[in-house]
C-alpha cells in the first residue's frame, strides 16, 4: 500500500506541475498556478509546493462542474512569513485572475490563513471548508518548549532535517499515510528547518480564534476522532 500511494503522489504532483502557468499580479511579481475547468471557482491553498499532491483527488472531483485553482505559495526561508501573509498572498492571487470571490478549501495548517480570510475578508469567502485545522495547535512536552524555542531563537541550522520530518509524520501521518512515508517524503524538502521556523510555525502559532468572530461565510470544518 505504501508503494501504491507513493506513486501516485508523486504521479499527482507531475501532473499538478506540469498544468502550471504563470499569473501575473498586480504587483508586477508572479505566482505559478493551475487553473482549469469552468463554474464557480474554488481556491486551494497549498502549504507548500511540494505537496500540493494532496489536493488532487478534489482537483478531479470538483474540475468537473467549477473552476478549480491551486499554486505554489511565495514561502520564505529567511523571513517571517505568517498569517496574514498567506491570506494576502489569496487575495492577490484572486486580483490577478480578476475573481470578486471564491470558495476555499485549507488542508491543516493552511487553514489558519483561509480561518484569516473568513474573518477579514469576507466579501472575498463565498465559503470556507477546513480539513484538520486544529483550534489551538498545542504539542506535547517537550515538543511545545521546543517549537517555542525554534520560533523565538536562531538555532533552525542546528535541527537535522530528518528528526523534523520525523516530528512532523507523528502528527500527519494515518491509517492509510504511514508516519514512515511521510517523514521520507518531508526529509527531501529544501532546508526543511528554515522553512518549518519562518513559513509554517507562524500558522500554528498566530492561529487563535475566537468563538463567534467568523460571520456571514458558510465553513465546514472536517476532521477525525483521531486527529492528531
Amino acid at each position: 500500500m505504501d508503494v501504491t500511494l507513493m506513486e501516485q503522489a508523486d504521479a499527482d504532483q507531475k501532473a499538478i506541475e506540469q498544468n502550471m502557468r504563470a499569473v501575473s499580479l498586480k504587483d508586477h511579481s508572479t505566482l505559478k498556478v493551475l487553473d482549469s475547468g469552468r463554474g464557480d471557482p474554488i481556491i486551494f491553498l497549498p502549504m507548500a509546493q511540494d505537496l500540493n499532491f494532496v489536493y488532487a483527488p478534489q482537483l478531479k472531483e470538483f474540475g468537473v462542474d467549477h473552476r478549480v485553482i491551486l499554486y505554489e505559495p511565495r514561502l520564505s526561508r529567511e523571513s517571517h512569513f505568517g498569517v496574514s501573509d498567506r491570506a494576502g498572498e489569496v487575495v492577490a492571487l484572486m486580483d490577478g485572475l480578476g475573481l470578486e470571490s471564491a470558495h476555499i478549501v485549507a488542508w491543516s495548517d493552511a487553514g489558519a490563513g483561509a480561518y484569516y480570510l473568513a474573518k477579514h475578508c469576507q466579501e472575498r469567502c463565498r465559503s470556507v471548508v477546513f480539513f484538520g485545522l486544529a483550534d489551538r495547535y498545542r504539542f506535547p512536552q517537550p515538543l511545545q518548549f521546543l517549537t517555542m524555542v525554534l520560533a523565538s531563537l536562531p538555532v533552525e541550522g542546528m535541527v537535522p532535517a530528518w528528526l523534523l520530518a520525523r516530528i512532523l509524520a507523528r502528527y500527519v501521518g494515518g491509517p492509510r499515510l504511514k508516519s514512515s512515508w511521510v517523514s521520507q517524503r518531508a526529509a527531501k524538502v529544501p532546508q526543511l528547518p528554515r522553512l518549518f521556523k519562518h513559513s509554517v510555525l507562524p500558522q500554528l502559532i498566530e492561529h487563535q480564534p475566537v468563538a463567534g468572530e467568523v460571520k456571514d461565510v458558510p465553513c465546514l470544518a472536517i476532521c477525525g476522532d483521531n486527529d492528531a
